[in-house]
């Protein structure tokens, strides 16, 4: 779990470079905003649901048969139920407490952490006002900036900051020291991926699309990945690669693999009509939502995920099969459409965000 540092003097001056992004191989300025990604964009704003008046994260027991090769899901629990924004779930590494971004403390966004009484978990600890609950701590506490975006880092937290147009960034938090940048490029990161051993996918914020930071290294317009992605990107587990969704032109959206030591691309299913939001669990399936149905799917039996053994999901990926898991019912009167999930390192938990 997270011990919160107090985040004081934590606004250093960032130098106003202008960076570029590439379309096509083509590095075009930020500047073009509009024209950068129409079809991504416009797709978005079709697709856009009516404005929800709030987001709400619910813990669910998982367990996985491997006799059946199949998943079960157990009785829902409120992790927040309030009015506001609580998103962005993600799990610790220790499967103690889950990370998340809300607006509970005022007009910006702040990280929390709740933490998994696995004793109490059946109790009724919910108030009215979750800010006095027990098992929640506030991780970060600015006041002029939002922090998003979660993720356990080995000794800490890392999060993405938003300090206005187009200063936008990851950072990392160790426990005992101040916050510093996790990543060296300038490029407005809107989410982002981190591998240990190969470095940090970017989500570029504007442009719909991916740069790849190599550990030690400083992203820019040469390490561009691909256009047209999707906000959910993941390292995928036991595997020196990371996952995206990609935006096809007919309209199909397709979750790919990608190798940063080979450059290669590798199609893994589509979601069709699901959510743009997956998760992976640790032993290898992917999650994902559609039309209120939780499924997931298998990327592979085998460990090692190499570009070798990936090779028939090339040209086999269009017939690849969701398996069903459970039709979700809305915890509460007040909750509708299941989007974002994420699923604890021992797979014994997934988070589910509610609309309000």
């Amino acid at each position: 779990m997270i011990t919160p540092t107090p985040n004081r003097n934590l606004n250093p001056s960032q130098s106003k470079q202008h960076w570029r992004l590439r379309r096509n191989n083509k590095p075009v300025k930020l500047i073009s905003l509009l024209r950068l990604s129409p079809l991504p964009l416009l797709a978005s704003i079709i697709a856009m649901p009516s404005l929800a008046s709030g987001y709400d994260i619910w813990l669910y027991p998982l367990q996985f048969d491997a006799v059946n090769v199949s998943w079960q899901l157990g009785e829902a629990k409120a992790i927040t139920n309030r009015e506001g924004y609580d998103n962005q779930p993600a799990f610790t590494s220790d499967n103690q407490a889950i990370l998340f971004a809300s607006d509970r403390g005022g007009a910006h966004n702040d990280i929390y952490q709740y933490h998994l009484n696995y004793n109490h978990i059946n109790d009724k600890h919910q108030t009215e006002d979750d800010k006095v609950n027990p098992l929640l701590t506030q991780v970060t506490d600015t006041e002029d900036e939002s922090e998003y975006s979660p993720q356990a880092a080995a000794n800490g937290i890392r999060y993405v900051v938003e300090q206005g147009v187009p200063h936008q960034s990851v950072w990392i938090e160790e426990t005992g020291f101040p916050r510093k940048r996790a990543i060296n490029s300038m490029i407005p990161s809107g989410y982002y991926a981190h591998h240990p051993e190969l470095g940090t996918l970017i989500w570029a914020r504007y442009a719909y699309s991916l740069y790849f930071e190599p550990i030690g290294d400083t992203a820019d317009e040469r390490h561009f990945v691909v256009a047209n992605a999707g906000r959910s990107i993941h390292a995928i587990p036991s595997d020196k690669a990371f996952s995206y969704l990609h935006k096809q032109p007919d309209g199909d959206r397709v979750i790919k693999r990608f190798a940063p030591d080979s450059g290669s691309h590798t199609p893994l299913i589509s979601i069709g009509n699901g959510s743009e939001d997956y998760g992976w669990s640790s032993n290898g399936w992917i999650f994902n939502i559609e039309a209120n149905q939780l499924r997931a799917w298998p990327l592979t039996s085998k460990t090692d995920h190499t570009d070798q053994i990936l090779q028939w999901q090339s040209t086999q990926w269009q017939s690849a099969q969701w398996q069903a898991i459970t039709q979700l019912e809305p915890p509460t009167l007040a909750h509708h459409s299941p989007s974002r999930v994420a699923i604890s390192p021992d797979n014994r938990h997934i988070a589910i965000v509610w609309a309000r």
